[in-house]
């Protein structure tokens, strides 16, 4: 058995007992003139409109509501009583092709055995990697959720959009799936909702956190 096959056996061993972990980046931004609390909400679409025919849009109201509910926001059903409209919007990019260029170190066989004045040695010698570019390539898509909260009583009154707060959530990686990614973004965000992060943050979700879990029951 060669270095080769033993490493490849030890990556799938110690790869099997770890937990799958998703990285989301979130930017999170906040008027800064906003003193009044903005606590109950409805969910609407990006052009600031009830949605009730589509049920991916439903399903995805759900969790954000769940989510929202945790942050002391309340929900409410007539839109006519909501002190913030939750614009939430999603995509997902067509498929792209990531490249890398990773040096990797390669190790050299055993031989040929070459004379000196000093004796023989092994050419090249063993322990001393040469590092070659290596060219990996992947399918990636781009998913994107955005979350905006804005004054529903201003909007009621003329239409103005008064932002309240903005959440721009995105993952990148080789799942196509939103409805599978969507629980991870969220989680990944809630700390983040109606605050300022000032920069975008990288945060890692475990599958087994409890929190993705209760929003994958979520229907």
């Amino acid at each position: 058995m060669n270095w080769k096959m033993v490493f490849t056996l030890l990556l799938v061993g110690v790869l099997s007992g770890c937990a799958h972990t998703e990285y989301v980046q979130v930017s999170a931004i906040k008027a800064k003139d906003v003193t009044t609390q903005y606590k109950k909400f409805a969910i609407v679409s990006d052009h600031y409109q009830s949605v009730n025919d589509d049920l991916n849009f439903a399903e995805y109201a759900r969790q954000v509501a769940v989510v929202l509910n945790q942050q002391g926001y309340i929900q409410v059903k007539n839109q006519q009583d909501a002190e913030a409209l939750i614009s939430l919007s999603y995509r997902v990019s067509e498929p792209q092709v990531h490249t890398e260029i990773v040096n990797t170190p390669v190790y050299p066989r055993v031989g040929p055995f070459y004379g000196s004045r000093f004796g023989y040695y092994p050419y090249p010698m063993l322990g001393y990697p040469a590092y070659e570019p290596m060219v990996y390539q992947s399918i990636v898509y781009r998913k994107l959720i955005r979350l905006q909260s804005i004054d529903a009583g201003i909007y009621r009154k003329d239409k103005t959009v008064k932002p309240l707060w903005d959440v721009l959530i995105v993952s990148n990686n080789d799942n196509g799936d939103l409805r599978y990614m969507f629980p991870y973004m969220l989680v990944a965000a809630e700390p983040y909702i109606g605050q300022d992060s000032q920069h975008s943050v990288t945060v890692s979700v475990d599958e087994q956190d409890p929190a993705v879990l209760n929003l994958k029951a979520i229907k």
